[in-house]
């Protein structure tokens, strides 16, 4: 049996077991995700080429509650993120360095959550590095042309700080 991820809209196995704090995602959809990282965790070279772009993906696929500080918050550093690696071509250690310093201060409310994506996690082909690459790097850009609403916001928070 499967069911509907209420984060992503993706569908994942029904079980029953643990999901994140305040992003809404399914049990099936958490287990895929921590089986993605996984993957990344025991290769260097591919953790490094993409990690980032994975968190990243799944934090904006999984939004939570748009009243909970926490969950406006991950969309928002995430987004900036995914925009100063995609839009800035900006290396990914400097996408996570910049996110903690976002954590750091109050941001903007987030718009409401897009109603599908193109990827989901489960879409991802952990079978090899290339495969598990390509798709994460496919997942990460469409997650961020789903949330382009988003490009003032990002752009109004960078011209605003110093990273």
């Amino acid at each position: 049996m499967s069911s509907i991820c209420p984060g992503c809209g993706g569908r994942f196995a029904d079980i029953d077991g643990p999901v994140h704090a305040y992003m809404t995602s399914s049990p099936g959809c958490w287990q895929a995700y921590g089986q993605v990282l996984a993957h990344e965790y025991t290769d260097k070279a591919l953790f490094d080429a993409i990690h980032r772009l994975s968190v990243d993906a799944y934090a904006l696929q999984h939004p939570g509650d748009l009243n909970d500080r926490r969950a406006n918050q991950s969309v928002i550093i995430h987004y900036v993120s995914l925009f100063l690696i995609f839009e800035e071509n900006q290396p990914h250690e400097f996408a996570t360095r910049a996110l903690k310093k976002l954590s750091k201060i109050s941001l903007p409310q987030r718009p409401h959550a897009p109603k599908t994506y193109d990827w989901v996690v489960g879409d991802i082909d952990i079978s090899n590095v290339r495969s598990h690459k390509n798709c994460v790097k496919q997942w990460a850009q469409a997650t961020y042309q789903a949330w382009s609403d988003l490009e003032p916001i990002a752009r109004s928070i960078l011209s605003d700080i110093e990273l």
